[in-house]
């Protein structure tokens, strides 16, 4: 072979071996990309996860309130009759007390 091929040769192998270089450079590239994609995918399904719970926890939440908004009027009532009974008997005691004492 003259020396004029072998300069050819050589200098494509010179291109190739740049070539393989830069190939590895972007593999490495890609798996970073891959890696760093897989560690979002597995953060985002425990965010959906998270989200799931906290759903359930809303329903049990929404489901306790509307109990309580529906036993709401029930309590009022029995409060007013408390507090009815409540005054009732303080009046009973002041009457009982001004009768002993004297004012009535």
């Amino acid at each position: 072979m003259p020396e004029h091929d072998i300069n050819v040769v050589l200098a494509r192998l010179s291109g190739l071996s740049e070539d393989v270089g830069e190939l590895k450079t972007t593999l490495r590239e890609i798996a970073t990309a891959v890696t760093r994609l897989a560690l979002v995918e597995e953060r985002q399904s425990q965010t959906n996860e998270a989200l799931g719970r906290a759903f359930k926890q809303l329903d049990k939440v929404e489901g306790r309130v509307a109990a309580i908004e529906r036993d709401m009027p029930i309590q009022r009532k029995t409060s007013g009759w408390v507090l009815s009974g409540v005054w009732t008997a303080a009046g009973l005691a002041v009457l009982f007390i001004a009768k002993k004492v004297g004012f009535i």
